[in-house]
């Protein structure tokens, strides 16, 4: 046992007290430990306090379970875990973690390079996963998958979020998936091993020798680059209008779409954004743009950045819009890197329409509506477009 005389007792307790006190009054806080002492700012305190009281629970339950648990653990599997319950508990299926793996697929994906099978595929109201593209000599192409054909598992696993459904047909090169899918009222599944694709992401071609028609499928990196080369090449060439596909494009990145929008319209308001303080951000055009006559195809499977897009068009009067009401996906998820590579994908904002008309949960429709069917031997929304072109 130490012992110490009480009059030096008292004057060391004395004198912590006024540490204390002083400490205090400056913005800081003595923490006392067996060891000694250390002085921390007031700020640090109260987060300190905040994440005792906020994941002490959990911080607990994680001891236990390492204490007594008849297993051992992989404790960066248990936290991934955790995370990922933290975010599917918001009830939103945009938002998720995504583990170090996940993100560095992700990023290949905006970037328009990834492994996969090969498809490109949207996401219907009903929940369904419509394959709209076959990439060809893709795996998907060499299995006998047609466009038309609904996803239903990965690996014998269902999903209702398209992101996940694409994260997971993705994968290192080399690797064999398993695919359920349906074709009419059958049910199939192919074994398909995964390869390297890379699709631009823009398409382009003449219709009748006087039209330019651009299909974007979706909004990535290099997807404003792209389209500008091509505007350029069909300015050149002086067609008669265009014809500017967004059919069946789920979206992307919202600065392709800013860019893209700006190429089409003079100077106006393209779009703006709100977040949950209720500030707002505008992001505009400037007065250069292209002398072409356009017209717009969106669908129901036109969502985010197409209808970013559609309704600066349809708000500024630059173009005709034809086709069926957007997907209705109005809000934007930005991304929070982590580290150790991990990120987390979150809705932050939602964007409104030049005239501020929402968008989130109602799509915008078109001017011309036309429906297609699956006894349409040809392409009516297109034919409609090139129709309005050619009015004078």
């Amino acid at each position: 046992m130490i012992k110490m005389k009480k009059r030096r007792f008292i004057l060391l307790i004395a004198g912590v007290v006024i540490a204390t006190l002083l400490a205090a009054t400056a913005g800081f806080f003595v923490v006392s430990q067996a060891t000694g002492m250390a002085l921390i700012s007031r700020e640090d305190y109260n987060t300190l306090s905040d994440i005792g009281t906020r994941y002490g629970k959990l911080y607990t339950l994680q001891r236990a379970v390492e204490d007594q648990f008849l297993w051992d653990v992989d404790q960066d599997k248990q936290m991934d875990a955790v995370y990922k319950a933290l975010m599917e508990s918001l009830d939103d299926k945009y938002s998720e973690y995504m583990s170090k793996e996940d993100y560095a697929e992700w990023q290949n994906y905006i970037q328009g390079v990834f492994t996969g099978v090969g498809v490109v595929f949207s996401q219907e109201k009903s929940g369904d996963f419509v394959i709209s593209k076959i990439m060809s000599g893709g795996p998907a192409d060499s299995a006998g998958i047609k466009a038309g054909d609904v996803l239903l598992k990965v690996d014998g696993k269902a999903y209702d979020d398209a992101d996940q459904m694409a994260m997971h047909l993705r994968g290192k090169e080399g690797t064999s998936v398993k695919v359920t899918y349906r074709r009419g009222s059958k049910t199939r599944e192919a074994e398909l091993v995964r390869a390297q694709v890379e699709e631009p992401s823009v398409y382009a071609e003449t219709i009748d020798k006087q039209y330019g028609y651009i299909r974007i499928s979706a909004f990535e990196s290099g997807t404003a680059e792209q389209f500008k080369r091509e505007l350029d090449e069909f300015e050149t060439r002086g067609v008669k209008g265009l014809v500017l596909d967004l059919r069946g494009n789920g979206g992307g990145l919202v600065d392709a779409g800013v860019e893209i929008a700006d190429m089409l319209l003079p100077e106006c308001t393209i779009t703006h954004t709100e977040d949950k303080a209720g500030k707002t951000k505008y992001y505009n055009s400037d007065e250069a743009c292209t002398g072409l006559k356009y017209v717009v195809l969106v669908d129901g499977y036109s969502a985010s950045t197409s209808e970013i897009v559609a309704a600066a068009i349809k708000d500024n009067k630059g173009g005709k819009l034809v086709g069926t009401t957007t997907y209705g996906k109005g809000i934007i998820q930005g991304t929070i890197q982590f580290k150790d590579g991990s990120a987390v994908k979150l809705t932050i904002q939602q964007y409104f329409s030049p005239k501020d008309h929402k968008i989130h949960g109602v799509g915008v429709k078109p001017d011309y509506e036309v429906k297609l069917s699956e006894k349409d031997k040809t392409d009516r929304q297109l034919a409609k477009a090139l129709e309005i072109l050619g009015k004078k």
